[in-house]
């Protein structure tokens, strides 16, 4: 059995560029020449590392250079929930694009839980990444994310800005968008709006609810404290919630839902209850969230394009990656629009009716 395949057979852990040195009998720096084409390496030597790295399907270890070139071509993107449309629309975004910019990019779920962001966060540091696309759980882990960028590693918020954290941000006009989609559905003649999931753990659900308030006092309609109910971000929580506020016979006849998850669930509730939509209640929410399309009731629905959003967060990522000398934070509006989606049964089969608003 010859060198090569003992390594290859022997070897549990991939080829190193020390193995190459060993088999050839020259020193570790001779090979890392040559595989970087260095002048100071002769011709026949290069063909030789390149031969046998070739044999042993060798690769560098990018950790390794990464510590070397202070650069590892590796973007961290932290994502709240896959199971949400929106989510993996920009995280698709987010990869495509640093794969044409020449970047890796590695998508970690933190599931809304501080804990499991504190520990993504810190992996993403171990493995020297070169910056992170952040959206956060809440503002808890805010010490992290200023050692990260202590220890040069960028940050760069998408969808939601975290408070007292000087960084740039990427993310729709929220209390616009907010304000548009209840002024959608107060000129369908609805009075008592249901503001569902409210929370001071995100930036985005305030602002939501800003926008909600503004179009509210706009058309002379009083905020009422009784239509404003805390939910956590999830389907269960916001199921039962409605199912309460369904049988307790709280008035209202429209809601409007911080996110996809929530809006699946208190739709659920309202089908459950066999409440008509939307006759009964019309249904909000932000996201465009194909999630609620399997309840096959209509919806209006704030389109915060994501891909869009994941592609720009990448791009300037790498560019304030390439400027590190740049001090000022950059903040992007992504546009937004209400749309409309009406989903229907007919002998054409299931299909979406969009309008804008």
């Amino acid at each position: 059995m010859n060198k090569v395949s003992k390594i290859k057979t022997n070897n549990r852990n991939k080829p190193t560029l020390k193995n190459i040195a060993d088999m050839l009998s020259v020193a570790p720096s001779t090979v890392s020449k040559a595989l970087r084409d260095s002048t100071d390496v002769s011709y026949e030597m290069k063909m030789k590392v390149l031969k046998l790295a070739k044999e042993l399907n060798y690769r560098p270890n990018r950790l390794a250079q990464s510590l070397i070139s202070k650069e590892s071509k590796i973007l961290g993107v932290l994502i709240p929930d896959l199971r949400i449309p929106f989510f993996s629309e920009a995280a698709r975004g987010m990869y495509e694009e640093a794969a044409s910019k020449g970047y890796e990019a590695i998508i970690m779920v933190h599931d809304e839980k501080i804990e499991n962001e504190k520990k993504k966060l810190e992996f993403m540091s171990d493995i020297h990444v070169d910056g992170i696309l952040l959206n956060a759980a809440s503002n808890q882990n805010i010490d992290i994310y200023k050692s990260m960028e202590d220890e040069g590693i960028k940050c760069v918020c998408w969808d939601r800005r975290v408070e007292g954290l000087d960084c740039s941000s990427i993310a729709i006009d929220d209390i616009k968008a907010s304000y548009e989609l209840t002024s959608q559905i107060i000129k369908e003649g609805r009075r008592k709006i249901l503001y569902f999931g409210k929370n001071q753990e995100i930036s985005v659900v305030e602002d939501r609810y800003k926008g909600y308030v503004k179009a509210l006092e706009e058309s002379e309609i009083e905020v009422d404290d009784n239509l404003v109910v805390y939910t956590k971000r999830n389907y269960d929580d916001a199921y039962s919630k409605m199912k309460y506020l369904i049988e307790s016979n709280n008035e209202f006849d429209a809601v409007i839902c911080i996110g996809g998850l929530v809006a699946y669930g208190a739709g659920s509730a309202i089908k459950d209850a066999n409440l008509s939509v939307p006759e009964d209640i019309i249904l909000g929410e932000f996201g465009d969230n194909e999630i609620l399309s399997r309840l096959g009731i209509p919806f209006y629905t704030v389109c915060q394009n994501p891909y869009t959003m994941g592609k720009t967060a990448v791009d300037l990522l790498i560019k304030e990656l390439e400027n590190r000398d740049k001090n000022k934070a950059e903040h992007i509006i992504i546009e937004s629009r209400v749309l409309y989606r009406n989903f229907q049964n007919s002998h054409e089969g299931n299909k979406f009716l969009i309008s804008s608003s």
